[in-house]
């Protein structure tokens, strides 16, 4: 296959050639997805398969990949298609900059053969200006913000954790036409019961809406293991779920110690645990 056409037509090969990223603690390497976004993307492929395209809400832990997936996926998207235009909206200002810098880094360090003319750059938007495609980012914050346009490719961010949740599911979301080729992805970790992810989450997983329901347990990150002191033992409850989750002593101590972390101010550490790095939905 030419390899050109292998970069547009396979994302993974496209990553680990293509885009760069910060890592958590080796500088800036390859794309080479992690379990959590290989899961995402083999489930996200295979629906647009099956429907001609996507509809995604994702739950998941801290820092597993997944705004790092869906934007770089959208890059790959927007710079391979002419007359698309992208759009992340996140639940805080400090997100979108933080998201906008990764679509930055991703642009700025494709190779010269599958780079886009860029004619406009600046702190919310990218414009590929001989595909007439393009890239926007906005904050939840902003009850208006996207309503007016026309979109192929929609990230919500944190979603649990929108303002005007409302608001945006009649603006901007209704913004992405109901046709084939084009992609709505929904993340977000848990923010408690009631608000607009929960219940999209739930619509999924019932198979009431035409989402699918893509979970991603914290456990599934090679990282999250610490190394075990010399008196480490286990809790009665803590061997039930390492049995029930098949994890190892080190995973299990990790997970101690993230728990006893989160504990402070009051706050109950086992159940904070439970929202930021959940074992099941």
């Amino acid at each position: 296959m030419d390899k050109r056409q292998q970069l547009k037509d396979d994302f993974k090969f496209y990553a680990r050639n293509c885009l760069q990223i910060r890592t958590k603690d080796q500088g800036i390497k390859s794309l080479i997805l992690n379990e959590a976004q290989e899961y995402i993307h083999e489930r996200l492929e295979k629906q647009k398969s099956n429907t001609g395209k996507v509809r995604a809400i994702i739950l998941k832990g801290r820092q597993q990949g997944a705004s790092t997936l869906v934007g770089g996926r959208f890059i790959w998207l927007t710079t391979f298609n002419k007359g698309v235009q992208g759009f992340i909206l996140t639940h805080e200002g400090e997100a979108t900059n933080t998201l906008f810098k990764m679509t930055q880094r991703y642009l700025e360090n494709l190779p010269v053969f599958v780079k886009p003319v860029i004619a406009k750059d600046n702190a919310k938007e990218l414009h590929f200006e001989k595909l007439d495609s393009g890239y926007k980012v906005g904050t939840a914050g902003n009850k208006s913000v996207g309503r007016s346009q026309t979109i192929q490719y929609f990230h919500g961010s944190e979603v649990a954790f929108w303002m005007n949740a409302g608001e945006h599911t009649k603006g901007v979301m209704q913004a992405v036409p109901d046709a084939d080729g084009t992609e709505v992805i929904l993340e977000s970790t848990a923010n408690g019961v009631g608000n607009f992810f929960h219940e999209q989450w739930k619509l999924a997983e019932s198979g009431q809406s035409e989402f699918q329901a893509i979970f991603v347990p914290w456990f599934w990150q090679a990282e999250y293991k610490k190394k075990l002191p010399d008196d480490f033992m286990l809790e009665p409850e803590e061997h039930k779920l390492q049995d029930h989750y098949k994890l190892t002593r080190e995973q299990m101590y990790w997970r101690r110690m993230k728990i006893a972390e989160l504990t402070t101010d009051g706050v109950d550490g086992d159940k904070a645990f439970k929202q930021e790095y959940p074992m099941n939905a």
